[in-house]
């Protein structure tokens, strides 16, 4: 199965969910609906001829202040049954629920921390989400594009 016909199926199984698709490089791309990532997720895992089986990573994207949608996440997937990748992208305005994927793969699991710790990405249902990066008392998201370049101005190091 070819990607063009990958995509149909996955148009025809989650109508209107799925917003658009690219191929490049030999790799597929799919834009999917927010509220229709965890169901399309899920199929991608499960399903012929996907059975995407490693999520390798998770980027969280700040489009810039102004922007709109303003942020994104993308999550490329592995199928190690078929030797092949993709990538599943979506994007919401700040303040939008993210659906954690760590019930369909664990691995997402320190990605999706990383994402909320540094962008501010509001990720539900995730079960340990906690800092990895940052003292617990930083505030702030170091990676938005609004964040200063040069951080800010601290009286001392943060923690003492």
């Amino acid at each position: 199965m070819d990607y063009h016909e990958m995509v149909d199926l996955l148009k025809e199984r989650f109508p209107g969910a799925i917003k658009g698709y690219k191929i490049f490089r030999e790799e597929l791309t799919v834009e999917v609906d927010r509220m229709s990532l965890i169901p399309v997720c899920t199929f991608l895992h499960d399903e012929e001829p996907f059975k995407m089986d490693v999520l390798t990573d998770i980027a969280g994207i700040d489009y810039g202040v102004g922007e709109s949608p303003r942020f994104g996440m993308v999550y490329q997937l592995t199928s190690t049954d078929h030797v092949f990748r993709m990538r599943v992208k979506i994007s919401f305005e700040e303040g939008d629920e993210v659906e954690s994927v760590t019930g369909i793969w664990k691995s997402a699991d320190w990605v999706e921390r990383e994402a909320w710790e540094m962008f501010g990405i509001n990720i539900v249902n995730h079960l340990d989400l906690r800092k990895l990066l940052l003292p617990e008392e930083f505030e702030g998201y170091p990676l938005r594009k609004d964040f200063p370049t040069k951080g800010y101005d601290f009286e001392g190091p943060v923690g003492t």
